[in-house]
């Protein structure tokens, strides 16, 4: 079961379970179920370079241009649940560079244990709180991939389909002009 923000009904905010990041300069919340691995894979990616805003219980506040701005409750600032070692202090290890106090939601990531998909596919879907949609993208745990350079790839796919380039689209485009070369492009 997949665990839903809790809203407070008389304002414009919510907290969501996940880990809320900043990606290449894109706020990113890794969303999935209890012990896949958010966490893990945010010490790897803070470790990469990016930032923390918030663990476990990521704080979002709808903005006048329905936008989505994450920032991290007061109590958990700057900490971050690793399995085995328990509540890290981020800045205390890495650095104030390693905190990010807010940033706008750009993306969901929802983490799953490791399955098979079809590799020529894409699993995009919405995430919708305090009635602002957000792109989604659903990745299996694979065990032969570095998790912490799918999610960086993904982010950055992400900011290219933002751009207008569409990699899977291109690829399917140049496979029909391979199967009818006579028709128009």
């Amino acid at each position: 079961m997949r665990l839903q923000g809790v809203s407070d009904p008389n304002e414009n905010k919510m907290t969501s379970h996940g880990v809320l990041l900043v990606i290449f300069d894109c706020g990113v919340l890794l969303t999935g179920e209890n012990s896949v691995g958010k966490s893990s894979l945010a010490l790897e990616l803070i470790r990469r370079g990016h930032r923390l805003i918030a663990d476990d219980a990521p704080l979002f506040q709808r903005t006048a241009a329905a936008r989505l701005v994450g920032s991290c409750p007061h109590l958990l600032q700057d900490f971050l649940a690793v399995p085995g070692l328990g509540a890290i202090n981020i800045r205390a290890i890495y650095g104030d560079q390693t905190i990010a106090a807010q940033h706008l939601l750009d993306l969901v990531i929802h983490l799953i244990p490791s399955k098979p998909i079809e590799p020529l596919t894409r699993n995009l879907g919405q995430w919708e709180q305090l009635n602002v949609k957000v792109p989604e993208i659903t990745l299996p745990l694979m065990d032969t991939m570095q998790p912490a350079t799918v999610i960086e790839t993904a982010v950055q796919d992400h900011q290219l389909r933002i751009k207008g380039y569409d990699a899977l689209l291109e690829l399917q485009q140049r496979q029909q002009e391979l199967l009818n070369p006579l028709s128009p492009r």
